[in-house]
């Protein structure tokens, strides 16, 4: 990448103050929601069926707002949106960090943590919009550098909540939380976002054919996210029950999370003008063989070498699956970013059920098999749902 192809990254007019109001929104999350089913249990006292409620409600809340308001930035693109999410999440962090009740909770879930969730399609759709409007190249790289704050901030957030929950309480944890989102919304309302309408040139209806489309990626993905999720558990139960320590669960995400960034830079350096479906179908196969690893070596050592394929994997799906998504839906950025938002919270929702009741039949070791599988069907719906014709990404 030379020096100048880097400026013309920065160059895109409220890029930049995106990209920071993302990373603080990001961080926001993955400060709070590393101690979310910790604050559930242990300080409001919520019994297993009240956090199953408090879960799905917030989810399915996140996904419906997410939804109207990414189809709402496309129809008629403007700030107000981003400013009521960042809101949202300020208040909702502010006050989870005090509530007493379970309804409580769940009430500030619903109501606001849920619609908080929508600022992060909002960030990717003004992006995506401005992005639209430069080259290829740097559309490309753009798009990459986002995702890549993305799993900057993941790596990040629960360092931060861990110092937090330390040195003071549950209620620091999202009072941090929520200071970040206020940082977060500060930037964008001291730089004023150019927002802008989505190029129209190749806008697609969003009628039936465009949802059968689209139909075999957004499966791809909500089951990518479904065994991101419901392996981690698993592999955080299985490490502490059997082959290590709690120290080595830490030590298995932190390092995952750093590879990842690496793989993830080297979409930003080497930028993709085109979406490869096979890259994006190799990517589901890795993953897959990360999970068979421990199956067929199941010791510690073979999960940390197996953190490169999970690496590796995570950074091609989440980089390639948002750009296949952009590639379906072109003109749609809101509405793009949305479903790639929605395949996420739908996949934990999905994530949250299964672990519980697989695992309790089965125990935690056969998620591994379960996610083995699923990693492959997404794989074959990516291959069997590709249209015939090969389109160029829209920017």
């Amino acid at each position: 990448m030379s020096f100048r192809s880097s400026l013309a990254l920065f160059k895109v007019p409220s890029l930049a103050p995106t990209m920071v109001a993302l990373l603080l929104a990001v961080l926001a999350e993955a400060v709070a929601g590393s101690y979310t089913a910790l604050l559930a249990i242990e300080k409001v006292g919520m019994s297993p069926l009240e956090l199953t409620a408090f879960l799905m409600l917030s989810a399915t809340a996140g996904i419906v707002g997410t939804t109207f308001l990414g189809g709402l930035y496309d129809r008629k693109p403007g700030r107000w949106p981003l400013y009521a999410t960042m809101l949202a999440k300020i208040a909702g962090y502010a006050l989870a960090g005090f509530v007493t009740a379970p309804w409580m909770l769940i009430v500030v879930g619903v109501t606001l943590l849920g619609v908080g969730s929508a600022s992060f399609a909002l960030l990717f759709a003004i992006a995506k919009a401005q992005l639209d409007r430069t080259d290829e190249t740097t559309s490309s790289r753009g798009m990459a550098a986002m995702r890549l704050l993305t799993s900057l901030g993941w790596a990040i957030g629960p360092a931060i909540g861990a110092v937090l929950v330390a040195f003071g309480s549950f209620t620091a944890v999202y009072l941090g939380a929520a200071a970040l989102a206020l940082i977060g919304l500060a930037t964008v309302l001291l730089t004023r976002l150019d927002v802008v309408p989505a190029a129209i040139g190749e806008r697609r209806e969003l009628d039936f054919g465009v949802a059968r489309l689209a139909a075999p990626a957004a499966l791809a993905l909500t089951l990518f996210h479904t065994t991101m999720f419901m392996g981690s558990t698993a592999m955080a139960v299985v490490v502490v029950r059997e082959l290590g320590t709690a120290t080595d669960v830490g030590l298995l995400f932190s390092l995952c999370a750093a590879l990842e960034v690496l793989v993830m830079g080297i979409f930003i350096v080497r930028p993709m003008a085109r979406v490869s479906h096979g890259l994006l179908i190799a990517g589901f196969v890795i993953f897959a063989l990360y999970f068979a690893a421990p199956l067929v070596l199941p010791t510690l050592a073979a999960l940390y070498f197996a953190q490169v394929l999970r690496a590796v994997a995570i950074a091609i799906i989440s980089i390639l699956g948002m750009a296949y998504i952009q590639e379906l839906l072109p003109g749609r950025p809101g509405a793009a970013a949305a479903l790639f938002s929605n395949t996420m919270s739908t996949g934990a929702l999905l994530s949250g059920l299964g672990s519980g009741l697989w695992a309790g039949a089965f125990g935690f070791w056969s998620i591994f098999d379960v996610s083995v599988v699923l990693s492959l069907v997404a794989a074959a719906a990516i291959a069997l749902g590709r249209p015939g014709k090969r389109r160029r990404i829209s920017g």
